[in-house]
């Protein structure tokens, strides 16, 4: 009796060795390698310089070159390409998917093909009456602003192509990236609440006032950003959990942390963005439930709640002027979405089943638009990128994008059969989750606004897709470790705790 009772109590510490080392694992970070680094850079300029929108270009065009330089670097410099693999064949082809559409678009056409397109009556009358009604034309209804959108779309396709090359701990220092650039934004969001000094603080001339908005014109692109920086906040306390052996100070950090982005989401004054903050936060506690459910302890939980009833109570303080009008705005949620809405459908009736060119929407919209809700701004955009990539793209874009949509979510149930068999670490399994959260907070609000039309936002989507791709390097597979056998060895006392095992790059 009392050597059956050594054995399960032997058996029972084996278990909580191997639940430790799950939790425990050390991520070997370092200094990131000098591949890394030049992709950090590409996820930071997308960050900063992609935000103004088609309002304002300007950064945009010092954005584009940039990334493809960044992108173009490890081609010019070997030593660069340390801490890159080879890119996956299936990133190449969602990048081709991605571009095909716009390029095909620009092709010149015949006077027979182009006359036959849907829409393209006004366009025949017009050139007619200076007599280019026979030129050969592109599909697009509007090539020069197709032109300029298959640039800007190079620029999450190098991203894509960039982040899938990383490995684990790459990964772990890009989101680290996402959350010091997220943690800037917010400090010239302060200004920006408080009118420091009488100045708007804002980067752009046409942008959101009286809210944070940071680096981006848009208030709802801030929220999203803000949404993904909490979801990298949960990979990185992952990455540092092993490191910290005091959980009460751990714990307080992380729900300091994951309170403090949730209020500043709502100091946005987004309303989709507050009601889609519950994605990233769910992301978040999905993420710190492996190791909350291992440290678990009545004291930890109430210090935890004291840290974000702390930081909400800090951040309400500070943007305590801006609360009302944030609050307001969930009073009256009638506004002009539902007309634009109306008026896009309308348009997608008339260049059905072709679409009118990527980039096309405002002068395609405004011919159509309903003079009786006619107001003093301009409809950019449909604020639905959905119904928006309907109407430019038509039912080939639809062919094409379901096609990417397949491959991704093929990628998604690979990498998450892949984690949840147990196969992968704390930090892959992270990892994962996070790129899964950042698809579907972007891909939601994309029924309501222009997420996606937004560079640094589209970088940002792209980077997620490309976390989908099994990574690479030290502690990107969990190490199997062997059941205790029932004896009364020492060597079956022995807790198991060891460091992230280092892997050959595939």
């Amino acid at each position: 009796m009392s050597s059956s009772s050594d054995g399960a109590r032997r058996r029972s510490r084996g278990k909580r060795g191997r639940g430790s080392a799950k939790r425990g694992s050390v991520l070997p970070l370092g200094v990131p390698q000098p591949g890394v680094i030049v992709i950090i850079a590409m996820i930071i300029a997308a960050m900063v310089l992609g935000g103004g929108g088609t309002s304002n270009p300007g950064t945009e065009m010092v954005l584009q070159p940039l990334i493809a330089f960044l992108a173009l670097l490890p081609l010019v410099v070997p030593r660069l390409n340390e801490g890159l693999a080879q890119v996956p064949r299936t990133a190449w082809v969602i990048s081709a998917l991605v571009l095909v559409v716009p390029f095909v678009q620009l092709i010149p056409l015949p006077p027979s093909l182009w006359h036959a397109l849907p829409g393209r009556e006004m366009e025949i009358a017009s050139l007619g009456l200076i007599g280019r009604a026979d030129s050969w034309m592109p599909w697009s209804m509007a090539p020069a602003r197709t032109f300029i959108s298959l640039l800007a779309m190079v620029v999450p396709v190098l991203i894509l192509l960039g982040v899938a090359r990383t490995d684990l701990v790459g990964r772990v220092w890009l989101c680290a990236a996402i959350v010091a650039v997220a943690a800037v934004s917010v400090m010239l969001g302060a200004f920006q609440l408080t009118h420091f000094a009488g100045h708007n603080w804002t980067l752009y001339s046409y942008s959101h006032f009286g809210v944070i908005v940071g680096f981006q014109a848009n208030h709802n692109a801030e929220a999203d950003l803000l949404a993904i920086a909490l979801m990298a906040c949960g990979v990185i306390a992952t990455a540092l959990a092993g490191r910290v052996r005091n959980r009460t100070l751990f714990w307080s950090g992380v729900s300091f942390t994951g309170a403090v982005m949730v209020v500043l989401i709502v100091l946005t004054g987004s309303r989709t963005g507050i009601a889609l903050s519950t994605i990233a936060l769910a992301t978040f506690l999905f993420i710190l439930w492996p190791l909350s459910r291992a440290d678990f302890s009545r004291r930890g939980l109430l210090l935890a709640l004291g840290g974000g009833a702390a930081a909400v109570g800090v951040i309400l303080t500070i943007g305590l002027l801006s609360i009302d009008r944030i609050l307001s705005r969930f009073a009256d949620l009638k506004d002009s979405r539902h007309d634009i809405w109306l008026d896009t459908i309308q348009a997608i009736h008339g260049v059905w089943p072709l679409g009118s060119g990527v980039g096309s929407f405002p002068p395609i919209f405004n011919a159509v638009e309903r003079l009786e809700v006619v107001r003093n701004t301009v409809a950019g955009r449909a604020h639905n990128d959905w119904m928006e990539w309907t109407l430019e793209a038509g039912l080939p874009g639809w062919i094409v994008l379901l096609a990417v949509l397949i491959i991704v979510g093929a990628m998604v149930w690979r990498r998450l059969g892949f984690e949840l068999r147990n196969k992968g670490t704390l930090h892959s399994r992270a990892q994962a989750v996070m790129a899964v959260g950042i698809l579907v907070q972007l891909g939601v609000h994309a029924l309501d606004d222009f997420p996606v039309r937004e560079m640094s936002l589209a970088g940002l989507l792209a980077m997620a897709a490309a976390m989908l791709f099994k990574p690479r390097g030290p502690g990107a597979e969990a190490e199997v470790q062997p059941e205790p056998e029932s004896s009364d060895s020492t060597e079956d006392e022995a807790p198991v705790l060891e460091p992230a095992p280092e892997l050959a790059q595939a």
